[in-house]
């Protein structure tokens, strides 16, 4: 099968576990644009966050077309632009975060504008924001926030996410997705908000046919978009119900630089 793009989750999976890109998968891009086969990222991240990336991989002024927060918003990295935006509405944000206030302070949305908000300035919220270099802003209430918004999401101890998660569960059905992307965050988006959508409608936007797409991810949130994909891998160190949903696993994890093992295996 000639592969016309590759595709994968950024934390956990392109990055190393101090959110730095492995010399190895800086060399395989290099190869891949050699190769003139597409090369994007589908990260529950800001665009915001992504653009930062990019340009340190010298992607940008290629036309190159990419998937943020989950699959709300598919969008070109040179100029930002939205292709497709899918929003969660904003009296379902509110009364979500009636629900979950009880169990944490960190709860933070995404406003449609791609400003991250909270109610309160924990080291959660501040640490996150800089680390992600995103646009970020304090409510006194996120009834302050016009309009729907991108997403919610929960960052805390594993255990506080638990209960958080028991607390909205029955909340959600038919009114949102909720997904861990790891043990620090929960995520909510938009119902019809998933990595596997966002693929489906980039493919089509580019005119290239699922079949000829890898994507690669490690954690619950890109199962979605592991299954769409013609091929959809893991990294070694995904968690095991990705593991049984992915076509190939790598021998390395995402501190070995897996990117590299891909691209000598399938291109």
């Amino acid at each position: 099968m000639a592969y016309k793009l590759l595709i994968t989750d950024l934390d956990g999976t392109f990055l190393n576990d101090k959110s730095e890109i492995p010399e190895k998968n800086i060399e395989a891009v290099r190869r891949i644009n050699e190769k003139g086969i597409g090369f994007a990222f589908a990260s529950g991240r800001s665009y915001h966050s992504l653009d930062y990336f990019y340009d340190a991989l010298s992607l940008k002024g290629q036309g190159v077309c990419g998937i943020s927060f989950n699959g709300s918003v598919t969008y070109e990295i040179d100029t930002l632009r939205p292709l497709s935006k899918i929003l969660l509405g904003n009296a379902v944000m509110l009364e979500m975060a009636n629900i979950m206030r009880p169990y944490l302070k960190n709860i933070f949305v995404y406003g449609s504008d791609g400003v991250l908000y909270s109610e309160h300035e924990t080291q959660n919220y501040t640490g996150y924001a800089v680390r992600s270099r995103v646009p970020h802003k304090i409510v006194s209430s996120f009834c302050e926030i016009g309009g729907d918004v991108i997403k919610v999401l929960l960052i805390d101890e594993y255990e506080t996410l638990l209960m958080a998660h028991e607390a909205i569960r029955d909340y959600v059905p038919g009114r949102c997705n909720m997904f861990f992307s790891s043990k620090r965050m929960l995520e909510f988006t938009g119902l019809d908000a998933t990595k596997g959508m966002a693929l489906r409608f980039l493919g089509r936007h580019l005119n290239i046919d699922m079949s000829e797409v890898i994507a690669v991810g490690d954690n619950f949130n890109d199962e979605s978009m592991v299954k769409e994909a013609g091929l959809g891998i893991v990294t070694a160190n995904a968690v095991d119900d990705l593991k049984a949903c992915a076509k190939y696993v790598t021998c390395a994890d995402n501190n070995e630089g897996a990117m590299m093992e891909i691209v000598e295996k399938f291109f």
